[in-house]
């Protein structure tokens, strides 16, 4: 092996790792989070949505936060739509840039509820109402996670929890959250206890 090569593996090794958490609302993503990152320990990082190029990367999500998407209306500008998920992309990178990045190159732990797959699974709730092929662009254009954890849940454990879902929309969501073209995406059962599926994350990214 040459020495760039052992360079570039010592370098890969001490990387750290981003995981993007999705799945409907209810199914248990910031519980999930604040287990994979107590377990993890070191120094870890967490954000919903989009890194903030302002603010700092969370080290884990606060107590509080059970960020919920509002649904949205179905209707809207497909112009408007159009220029804010552009717009949104270059925030992406920005953010991934300035935040993500120096945290992976420094061997932090970075989750991320989400990142840009809302823009298929939940369009509306962002208010983009283009064609799914610009949807998936974007998303093929972001830099891609080392792992994408689909939290997934019997229906009527979530409706249990988000009562204001129906049945139909939270099979419908189940079904695209697992269908999402990702390079690594892995399905993880939250009936049990999120330490466990925390272990079983770790244990997919080889931590």
């Amino acid at each position: 092996m040459s020495d760039r090569n052992k360079r570039r593996r010592v370098a890969d090794s001490r990387r750290g790792r981003f995981v993007v958490i999705v799945g409907p609302d209810g199914v248990g993503k910031t519980t999930v989070a604040r287990a994979l990152i107590a377990r993890a320990g070191g120094s870890t990082g967490y954000f919903h949505f989009r890194p903030d190029v302002f603010h700092p990367i969370l080290p884990a999500p606060s107590e509080s936060m059970d960020p919920a998407i509002d649904k949205g209306s179905p209707d809207g500008s497909r112009l408007g739509g159009w220029v804010r998920i552009v717009r949104n992309m270059m925030r992406f990178w920005a953010g991934y840039l300035v935040r993500v990045q120096p945290a992976l190159s420094a061997g932090r732990l970075v989750v991320a509820d989400r990142w840009a797959y809302g823009y298929l699974v939940q369009p509306a709730a962002l208010k983009f109402y283009g064609p799914v092929w610009l949807a998936r662009l974007v998303l093929r254009l972001l830099p891609q996670p080392d792992l994408v954890a689909n939290l997934i849940a019997p229906v009527e454990v979530i409706r249990s929890r988000k009562q204001e879902l129906t049945s139909k929309e939270i099979s419908a969501e189940l079904a695209e959250w697992s269908d999402l073209p990702a390079r690594h995406l892995r399905s993880f059962d939250t009936q049990g206890p999120p330490d466990q599926v925390a272990a079983q994350i770790l244990q997919e990214l080889g931590r």
